[in-house]
């Protein structure tokens, strides 16, 4: 079986959510915004029922009057989950389509308001039935949290990685696991019969009758395996990695590579659950491990639920995998019956760098690297920090992808506050792109620069203090060669749209772009009177702090 989909009301940590699962979901957002609520409600539906009601309390209800309710549906159901959920399994009438609805819901107990009352219950065909432990066990739902180390214990203890990994391979031993036992009963009584092992025996029995309110003889204590033969015989046996030095325990390994090993066995060892959830698989990862774990994590083995600040794990999920959570707490996610992203689109736009859009507050698309810079320097010397209030500067690589991306992030998309600065010359695609009347969009969503950047702040500076930064920075050799390349008698004929030329140029050389050269000249020791005459960087700017202040 597998999640289809999650339904989350009336939770203090996170706005109410109705989600769609496919194959994963991936949950991304800023610290903070209730990414890590999510997995916890998931978990506190489908997982353990022993730490229930130390997890919950009347603080985790937004509204005490309402009840706190966690909804999450599965569906593609094999023969043995069938008969485990027999009564539970909602079959349509018509569609004839099968899916299993299990519902948490938690409200204030009204004899004691300081306490919660929970039920946790499959509701089928109308029925109220709390899960059984085996059902709890077929639902297959594992989650690995955040709050973790990368240590012996994640490794070893009796629920981590090695440990279960072991205890799922021990049905498979076969004639194996007869001989190993009465291999393990030897041991233990060679260990038994070994006289010095007894007289170490005797002198700590010794001590402890010192100690105890009672006396400890040498045959109440044993030195032995830690395996039981008719138990387990893997019980204490671990995972070493082997050198040229002897054998060192994976727990001795550096965090990166324990978080590796943890990983990698964690995702084996639940090779039969049918769901995985991890908050921030990335920690203590290298960006070159990151991207290892993300291939791991996006295979087919079973569904993944993931909390990531990763980039290059987001990289590797479908954007309809996605799910971007917002400042005030709300989901988004493409609906894959309005939103059909074009291969190109996906594959072009899906990058690494994506991630830094889909959390922040607001997007502002620009052409290339050189508007961002300008934009960038502007900002700063307004005194406008773009990092916090979460305005993050998206480089389009030319005007023609901004419908796309639009389209990807933007309202039909991501829901994300997304603004434009664009050139005159393609500013109709932008205006079409956002929809609307032209009047209504320009100067509000989108921002146009006339003609082009270039041009814009080339007027807002002026000749002299154009030539003088340009040469400053080595865009131009001196004034001499500005002046012939502007093809004019001296600095003082020259015009700011000759410069602008000069700057968008390639001087004749293929790969020479001034752009991004000019762009660094100009936005050291911008003025705020300099920035003021850039009249669509300015407006941009003001926009932005118009609605981060609302």
């Amino acid at each position: 079986m597998r999640l289809s989909r999650i339904t989350i009301k009336n939770y203090s940590r996170i706005a109410d959510l109705d989600l769609h699962v496919g194959s994963h979901l991936v949950i991304v957002g800023a610290n903070d915004v209730g990414k890590t609520s999510v997995l916890r409600a998931i978990d506190l539906a489908l997982g353990s029922a022993a730490q229930l009601y130390q997890s919950l309390s009347v603080q985790d209800l937004a509204a005490a009057d309402e009840p706190l309710t966690v909804a999450v549906q599965f569906v593609d159901f094999s023969e043995t989950e069938r008969a485990a959920f027999y009564r539970e399994i909602d079959s349509d009438p018509l569609t004839k389509t099968e899916s299993l609805d299990v519902r948490l819901e938690v409200v204030v107990d009204p004899d004691d308001t300081d306490s919660v009352l929970i039920s946790r219950w499959s509701p089928g065909r109308g029925e109220v039935r709390p899960l059984t432990r085996e059902q709890i066990s077929t639902l297959g739902w594992r989650y690995l949290p955040a709050v973790r180390q990368a240590s012996a214990a994640q490794l070893e203890s009796p629920t981590g990685a090695v440990k279960t990994l072991l205890r799922a391979l021990e049905p498979d031993l076969g004639d194996e696991r007869v001989a190993l036992g009465e291999i393990l009963n030897s041991f233990n009584s060679t260990l038994a019969g070994s006289a010095p092992l007894s007289e170490l025996l005797s002198g700590v029995a010794n001590r402890l009758s010192d100690a105890m309110p009672r006396t400890i003889t040498p045959e109440e204590l044993a030195v032995r395996s830690s395996a039981d033969p008719t138990a387990s015989v893997l019980e204490g046996v671990s995972l070493y990695t082997r050198s040229d030095d002897g054998y060192v325990p994976i727990s001795e390994q550096s965090d990166g590579i324990r978080q590796l090993i943890a990983m990698t066995l964690f995702d084996l060892a639940e090779g039969a659950a049918n769901v995985i959830a991890i908050d921030e698989p990335e920690i203590h990862l290298h960006p070159s491990s990151q991207r290892t774990v993300a291939d791991l994590l996006a295979s087919d083995r079973n569904q993944k639920i993931l909390v990531t600040h990763s980039p290059y794990i987001v990289q590797k999920f479908d954007p309809s995998a996605v799910v971007a959570v917002d400042p005030n707490g709300v989901c988004h996610q493409l609906d894959p019956d309005r939103v059909t992203l074009e291969e190109r689109v996906q594959a072009h736009w899906w990058s690494p760098r994506m991630i830094e859009a889909l959390t922040a507050r607001i997007v502002i698309a620009v052409e290339g690297v050189a508007d961002r810079l300008i934009v960038e320097a502007a900002a700063r010397t307004l005194g406008i920090s773009l990092d916090r209030i979460g305005a993050s500067v998206f480089e389009l690589g030319g005007a023609e992808n901004f419908p796309a991306v639009y389209k990807l992030l933007g309202p039909a998309g991501f829901g994300i506050d997304m603004l434009g600065l664009v050139d005159y010359a393609e500013k109709g695609k932008w205006i079409g792109a956002v929809g609307g009347r032209e009047r209504d969009v320009v100067g509000r969503t989108v921002f146009v620069s006339k003609a082009d950047l270039e041009d814009e702040y080339c007027r807002a500076l002026g000749v002299q203090v154009m030539a003088t930064r340009l040469t400053n920075a080595g865009v131009a050799k001196d004034f001499d060669a500005l002046r012939a390349a502007c093809a004019t008698e001296d600095i003082s004929s020259m015009t700011p749209e000759a410069i602008a030329k000069y700057c968008r140029s390639s001087g004749g050389q293929p790969r020479v772009n001034r752009k991004v050269p000019s762009a660094l000249a100009v936005s050291k020791g911008l003025t705020i009177a300099e920035v003021q005459a850039m009249e669509s960087v300015h407006a941009l700017l003001v926009e932005i702090e118009r609605r981060t202040d609302s």
